[in-house]
């Protein structure tokens, strides 16, 4: 489509008609993120009509929307997606999300801040315990009471930003951050709560269950507990628990769905949809 048939139809979102603009919507979102720019502009420079300003948003969000879904396609075909990257994709639908390049600055450094202090004669505690050091005493992450909790707390632009997250925010972030310099962590849900189970690094997966030395708490700096402490802890919560690695899509449907919940409480209930399809679209990949 030219220019001057974009500009035209973007023209048309100030008619009143509702046909006129669902066809323009059709249309203008066939364009994709190419349209994105325009639309920001015009937004911008014209704040006249509260309905094309409405039009407008739905617009953007339309095109994010489509952006996140075939980006959350080829993430799914990857043989070791990242739940940074899958959780990255998800809080571009929210308005309120941290901003991803911003984060990925952030966490780049983080990364290399732990990189300079671990070395190959390190034991798993000492690992741990530098994860530790450079996320809660260098940098200041802190976890906010689930009382505050908002659903940006549990998205990883906006943690890594703002160096404050819930239980599921603070957790992905030190699992990936682990799991980027091959620190053998992995996710383990305890009725809604987020550990880390350090698994012995020679596991070998045709084995059955992993041995696990260890579990820790993201949300308590990174708090380090027995099997038999968390076995405790867990059956006071659900008396049938027994520990079970979860995957990384398991990890975003869970995500997905504290984001949704924590959105419909505060009443975002269009950024809840959003994210609604884009689980459900993740499930068909």
């Amino acid at each position: 489509m030219s220019g001057s048939e974009i500009r035209a139809l973007m023209a048309l979102l100030d008619d009143p008609d509702e046909g006129v603009y669902h066809h323009v919507r059709s249309k203008l979102l066939e364009q994709g993120e190419d349209i994105l720019p325009l639309l920001k502009n015009r937004s911008s420079n014209d704040r006249g009509c509260a309905m094309t300003q409405s039009r407008l948003n739905e617009l953007m969000n339309g095109v994010l929307e489509q952006q996140a879904h075939a980006g959350l396609k080829e993430w799914a075909k990857c043989d070791t997606p990242s739940i940074l990257e899958g959780a990255f994709w998800l809080e571009s639908v929210c308005g309120f999300g941290g901003d991803r390049t911003a984060g990925e600055a952030v966490f780049k450094q983080l990364r290399r801040d732990v990189w300079l202090e671990l070395n190959e004669e390190l034991t798993a505690l000492e690992q741990v315990r530098i994860l530790n050091h450079v996320l809660f005493s260098n940098w200041g992450f802190e976890g906010i009471p689930l009382s505050t909790q908002q659903a940006k707390h549990a998205l990883p632009a906006s943690v890594l930003c703002e160096k404050s997250g819930g239980p599921l925010g603070l957790g992905i972030l030190y699992w990936a951050l682990a799991d980027s310099l091959s620190i053998s962590l992995h996710p383990v849900s305890v009725s809604g709560l987020f550990f880390l189970a350090y698994v012995d690094p020679t596991w070998d997966h045709s084995t059955g269950a992993p041995p696990i030395w260890f579990y820790i708490n993201p949300f308590k700096e990174g708090e380090m507990l027995s099997p038999e402490e968390l076995q405790d802890l867990a059956q006071d919560l659900d008396a049938n628990w027994t520990p079970a690695r979860t995957g990384v899509h398991q990890m975003m449907q869970q995500v997905g769905r504290v984001v949704i919940h924590l959105c419909e409480e505060s009443g975002q209930t269009l950024t809840a949809q959003r994210i609604t399809r884009l689980l459900q679209g993740l499930r068909q990949f």
